[in-house]
């Protein structure tokens, strides 16, 4: 990843971080200890900045030092618009998901240049989607991948991780952003607010995209447009819970589909889009009245489990953190910070 050259650049670095936040010069120059115009001169690179204000400036916007002196991908750049003072809400929240994401590429380069995590050679997608049809036979060829025949997937982000996707969740108000610089490798981060079932359904979602191959252009994902992800949105359909499932069913009572819900931890809508395209019959099965907890208790005997619960690590990158401390590759420090936590930052037994 490229860094910053001079200070003109770090200003501008902390200019468009301190945009992302929604905060104004004065509000960031309090809470970090400067004069308002010394903030103003070094965001515009008339005034040089030590490494203890730099480290100071970075608490106050709450991201590490990493995010103000290392820059994203070039053509991730080139593809994302900057925040100015007049930007909308929802654009400084992808901002703040992008320096989420740009973190965990840092991170996955770290464990990948270590030897602990690897590209994963998928032999199959990487020239994109044209139709519907065609992104049910990717997500088919996925779960042949997975050697899971139409069985319920587990944890999202442990299926995301066997296809060289690494996710987490971000607290940026966002569905899901991902980057798939090198094929086979590459991350997400998938919005930590949302309905736990949205949040599985957006990982599957980022997981059509780094299969299908239209971010190995790491700009792809930036500029997509809507047919796409609709084409993409019937990847999900099918990857979560195939077709010939529930195409099974034929006239389903309402409790066989809530276990089928329950089952492939999906949406009442997505199991009813797939069951009408199916041509069930749903005559018996109030389809269109959604199920509540109780329902749930009463079939099954219990909610869905909930997926993808903040950070939303994999196991597997878990792991590589715990070795990559234990080998002293990182500081426990670092590891902490790899797994947003997870790990303490204390020194390993």
């Amino acid at each position: 990843m490229d860094a910053v050259k001079n200070f003109s650049e770090l200003g501008a670095r902390i200019r468009q971080v301190r945009l992302g936040a929604g905060l104004d010069q004065t509000s960031l120059a309090r809470s970090c200890r400067l004069e308002r115009t010394a903030l103003s001169r070094i965001e515009s690179g008339e005034r040089k900045v030590s490494a203890l204000e730099l480290t100071r400036i970075a608490e106050a916007l709450r991201v590490t030092l990493g995010d103000l002196i290392l820059l994203p991908l070039a053509d991730v750049r080139a593809a994302r618009p900057p925040v100015d003072e007049d930007s909308r809400p929802e654009e400084r929240e992808i901002f703040r998901a992008g320096l989420d994401l740009d973190r965990a590429w840092r991170d996955l380069c770290r464990l990948r240049d270590d030897g602990l995590l690897e590209p994963v050679d998928l032999g199959m997608g990487g020239g994109g989607v044209d139709s519907p049809e065609q992104a049910q036979a990717l997500a088919r060829e996925v779960r042949g991948f997975l050697d899971v025949g139409d069985a319920p997937l587990g944890a999202m982000t442990d299926v995301a991780a066997e296809l060289g996707l690494w996710c987490r969740t971000t607290a940026a108000r966002v569905d899901g952003l991902s980057l798939t610089p090198q094929p086979g490798l590459g991350v997400a981060v998938i919005g930590a607010d949302l309905e736990p079932g949205r949040r599985r359904a957006t990982a599957a979602h980022e997981i059509g995209h780094h299969v299908a191959g239209d971010t190995y252009e790491a700009s792809g994902h930036y500029a997509v447009p809507r047919e796409a992800e609709e084409r993409i949105d019937a990847f999900v359909a099918e990857l979560l819970l195939p077709q010939a499932v529930v195409g099974r069913l034929r006239n389903p009572s309402r409790d066989e589909l809530i276990e089928l819900a329950a089952d492939y931890r999906v949406s009442w809508s997505l199991l009813i889009a797939t069951a009408e395209q199916a041509g069930v019959d749903l005559k018996r099965a109030d389809a269109y009245l959604n199920p509540v907890d109780d329902d749930f208790y009463r079939v099954v005997g219990a909610k869905p489990e909930e997926d993808l619960r903040p950070p939303g690590l994999p196991r597997a990158w878990t792991r590589a953190c715990v070795r990559a401390r234990d080998e002293q590759r990182v500081t426990p420090r670092r590891a902490s910070e790899m797994t947003l936590g997870v790990l303490s930052g204390g020194e390993s037994r």
